[in-house]
């Protein structure tokens, strides 16, 4: 590979290039520069001649075309190797470019207004990665080092790290175009084409079982969560983002136990430490290993009583001082925290081949419940029928939840019969010594036949909320007035698969 003599450097993050260039200039590469950029670096004491020297003018229309000229891609686009082109070059009286330094400037969201966009950034840096043999692409900050340290040593980077270079700028310049695009879009839209820029947040230890290799990404390259103790599994992130999500139905001081990607105990209490003993007393057997969710500051009290049980992970927005040194001795459990803002508005999973794209399922108020048969109920009843209804949607399909004074009795979920859901979770709430009688039954998605509604009954339920929707409501709601039960339909199903 031919002798590296020029760099090309246009940044809009100048975070360590004064660094970079010095070592640069040290080993005899020059220095071109936009102008912004090599007022910079001489303002910095690095000299760099400005590309307007071999373009022949500062700028196009006002300053907008800059480095979109013959003069700078021929020589980015040059191949060494070829006598044409370098005969042509030099003919032109145009100098080759052996390394392009540059990044892009930060993307807005757009009103219509597409100014922001960097255009001959991503020009340049995709010729560079095209023409990776003859000019290196450096993309980004975190290069720098390793760049400099083998150009100091071994006068070039070397075939694979230029070929390692070309590969992530290409990501680079993809992924400043998928956020370009989403920037001129709502987020819940369904475009014909959709583009998803993520970026690398870890690497986990394996994926859902040991054999598989699995990493995290998000749009920022953060968790969206701050691991305070222990590393985080791909399951454990599951059951987290079923946490936040619970969670998120709450106002009040709220805690969710989760196991298996599905809540086993969820309540809703006047303190935390009322909601968090209530929320694992609903299922205490379920309760061991699981991942335990909160919606307030995680105090000394709830620490206490988390002491002598095994939790998988714990996830706040906040602990006191007191509390995480109780927790930090639990030698197994991940102690977490996480941020208001870490919710999807779109949801997305991959199936056969390709991603299944959808919104967020909407919440409902007890003012949107339709009464079909029963007296409207009480302040109390209703608040636990729409608290149900909020745990219900988080239960995988089909779920039963029964509830009485904001906190699970009994959950069944995940199972081809509703009947069965509805025998486990009453079966739960017995083995756990709760009693049913004057409790609610919240079902995500509607009875085809009345067989439940009789279960619930014999428990002891005294209302029901369902979506309705099926060819035999009339017999369901019925059976649920004959035997003194109240019904409400949502006209709103919450699957969740």
């Amino acid at each position: 590979m031919a002798r590296i003599e020029t760099a090309l450097v246009s940044v809009a993050d100048r975070k360590g290039l004064v660094e970079f260039t010095q070592r640069l200039k040290k080993i005899g590469i020059s220095i071109l520069a936009t102008s912004g950029t090599a007022d910079f670096l001489l303002k910095s004491g690095v000299s760099a001649v400005d590309v307007a020297e071999i373009t022949g003018k500062s700028g196009y229309l006002g300053g907008l075309v800059k480095t979109l000229h013959p003069a700078v891609h021929a020589g980015i686009l040059a191949d060494r190797e070829n006598p044409a082109h370098m005969k042509e070059l030099q003919e032109a009286g145009w100098r080759k470019i052996d390394m392009v330094i540059v990044n892009f400037y930060p993307v807005m969201k757009s009103q219509e207004d597409l100014s922001f966009i960097d255009i001959g950034g991503p020009a340049m840096a995709r010729a560079a990665a095209k023409n990776f043999k003859s000019c290196i692409p450096v993309s980004h900050p975190d290069w720098y080092e390793e760049v400099a340290r083998r150009l100091e040593k071994d006068g070039d980077v070397g075939y694979e790290m230029r070929w390692q270079l070309a590969r992530e700028t290409l990501e680079l310049t993809a992924n400043y175009d998928s956020q370009i695009v989403s920037a001129t879009h709502t987020i819940t839209e369904f475009t014909p084409n959709l583009l998803i820029s993520m970026k690398k947040a870890c690497d986990l230890k394996y994926g859902e079982n040991p054999h598989q290799q699995a990493a995290f990404y998000s749009r920022d390259g953060g968790l969206g969560i701050a691991v305070l103790k222990g590393d985080l599994s791909y399951n454990n992130i599951l059951d987290v983002d079923c946490c936040l999500g619970q969670l998120s139905e709450f106002e009040q001081p709220a805690a969710v136990v989760v196991k298996h990607v599905s809540p086993c105990g969820v309540a809703q209490a006047a303190s935390p430490d009322q909601a968090l003993e209530a929320a694992y007393a609903c299922d205490p057997l379920s309760a061991f290993g699981g991942v335990i969710g909160v919606n307030f500051k995680f105090d000394e009290i709830c620490a206490k009583f988390l002491s002598k049980k095994f939790v998988e992970c714990i996830v706040a927005p906040d602990y006191e001082e007191a509390a995480l040194l109780l927790l930090k001795k639990k030698k197994r459990t991940r102690i977490l925290t996480y941020r208001d803002s870490c919710s999807e508005p779109r949801l997305m999973r991959s199936a056969v081949g390709g991603l299944l794209v959808q919104g967020i399922d909407d919440s409902l108020t007890s003012g949107d419940l339709d009464f079909v048969c029963g007296e409207k109920p009480s302040q109390r009843i209703l608040d636990d029928l729409v608290f149900a209804w909020k745990v219900a949607k988080f239960v995988k399909s089909n779920a039963i939840v029964f509830a009485s004074g904001m906190r699970t009795l009994g959950i069944g979920g995940g199972q081809p019969s509703r009947v069965d859901a509805t025998k486990i979770a009453i079966r739960k709430a017995s083995e756990a010594g709760h009693d049913l009688r004057g409790s609610v039954m919240a079902s995500d998605g509607f009875f085809p036949f009345p067989d439940c509604i009789e279960l619930a009954h014999q428990a002891g339920a005294c209302a029901v909320i369902q979506p309705g929707g099926s060819i035999r409501d009339s017999e369901v709601v019925e059976a649920a007035r004959s035997l003194g039960i109240s019904m409400a339909f949502t006209h709103m199903r919450h699957f969740r698969h």
